[in-house]
């Protein structure tokens, strides 16, 4: 069967899978195994420069590449075309299923509910590549996740392009849609990916911390601690308004944690930004910090913005950032040293098996047991390199 490469988010992810599924009973793509679908993303130069390596090496290799996703999109956009590389849009690959049943390698399954984003922020592309919102419809999502139930998945995240905008097309809402979805009997989880800030108010944290299956964590992007470097942005808030609902979400979660996404090296950031970027990491504890270096994407208003950043200096950040958030992090895990927590176990290496809590904190746990796939209560005694150390609560 045809191999399968995916680059980049969690919907591509998601699309990735649906892709297996349309083409496993396809007698072209099942018969020759040396076909290649790379369903690619460009979102940084990074990983378009990877994607663009693969390729590159499966050619070398006289392999038949199917290229699809975020670059296929952004190669169209330029009117570029690849030698000797098939290049097609994702939604040819998606005639025969438009849901998923199961998630290859996986123990908890990703759901996109929504595609397309239109906040337009000055560094991103993603709005060129995915277009408008377009949400899929409640029906729809709920029939798939009852399916992965039955399949015996336990949870699922939902995720999108830009998951808060989920329902502004069609009239549905993010709320809702999770009630139903803490009803289907057999998913014991759900959690969401990544949020923007924009999307968050009491009534919406208010209605989360009502549903027993919603999990406790939030990745909520940041990008920058400092007021002026968020509005080159183009992010519609300033630090202390995304200060103000975190610690409005802590009052009324219990557990919570969070993650987030930050960019070092934005065009005209000075020594004082990344300082208040820095201190902004501390400020708000968060769990995990995505650090991303500034990378410039066409047809992006903040291509043609002054005071580039040297490369060195922004390695020098990302290395200092890292250092923080590494050490926030640890601080941040050490509060729920003997806190009762609950873990879906998903592999074991030697004796220990691995899983993440409720509130998306690593653990381990040292054990005989078949885990996998079974959620597990726990109690933390120790840190662990990047996990969470615990023994089993009988």
């Amino acid at each position: 069967m045809a191999q399968i490469l995916s680059f980049g988010c969690k919907v591509n992810q998601y699309e990735s899978q649906l892709i297996k599924e349309n083409i496993e009973k396809d007698p072209f793509f099942n018969n020759q195994n040396d076909i290649v679908i790379i369903n690619s993303c460009c979102v940084t130069e990074k990983v378009e420069n990877e994607v663009k390596k693969t390729i590159r090496k499966l050619l070398k290799e006289r392999k038949k590449v199917y290229l699809t996703g975020c670059l296929e999109r952004k190669l169209n956009m330029l009117n570029e075309r690849y030698e000797n590389v098939r290049i097609i849009p994702k939604e040819e690959f998606f005639k025969i299923k438009n849901k998923i049943s199961y998630f290859n390698g996986h123990t908890r399954s990703f759901v996109k509910i929504e595609d397309g984003c239109e906040n337009f922020c000055s560094y991103c592309i993603v709005p060129f590549l995915r277009g408008k919102i377009k949400s899929r419809p409640e029906k729809e999502i709920v029939e798939e996740i009852k399916c992965l139930a039955d399949n015996g998945y336990k949870e699922v995240v939902l995720t999108g392009i830009d998951l808060g905008s989920f329902g502004k097309d069609t009239g549905e809402s993010l709320v809702n849609l999770i009630d139903k979805i803490d009803k289907i009997e057999g998913i014991k989880r759900i959690r969401i990916s990544s949020i923007e800030i924009y999307y968050i108010d009491e009534k919406f944290i208010n209605s989360l911390k009502n549903f027993k299956k919603f999990c406790p964590h939030f990745h909520i992007p940041l990008q920058s601690g400092s007021d002026r470097i968020l509005k080159l942005m183009g992010r519609r808030y300033k630090f202390n308004q995304y200060y103000e609902k975190i610690q409005m979400i802590k009052q009324n979660i219990e557990k919570v944690t969070f993650t987030t996404d930050i960019m070092v090296g934005f065009p005209g950031e000075t020594d004082d930004d990344f300082e208040k970027t820095c201190i902004a990491v501390e400020k708000v504890e968060f769990l995990k910090v995505h650090i991303f270096p500034y990378s410039e994407r066409e047809n992006t208003p903040a291509k043609n913005l002054f005071n580039k950043i040297d490369i060195k200096i922004k390695k020098e950040r990302e290395k200092i950032l890292l250092k923080i958030s590494n050490s926030v992090s640890k601080k941040v895990k050490e509060k729920f040293i003997g806190k009762k927590l609950e873990v879906l176990f998903e592999k074991k290496i030697d004796n220990f098996w691995e899983g993440y809590s409720e509130n998306y904190i690593p653990i381990i746990l040292k054990s005989e047991d078949d885990l996998k796939n079974k959620i597990i209560p726990v109690l933390p005694y120790k840190i662990f390199k990047n996990f969470l150390l615990s023994v089993e609560l009988k």
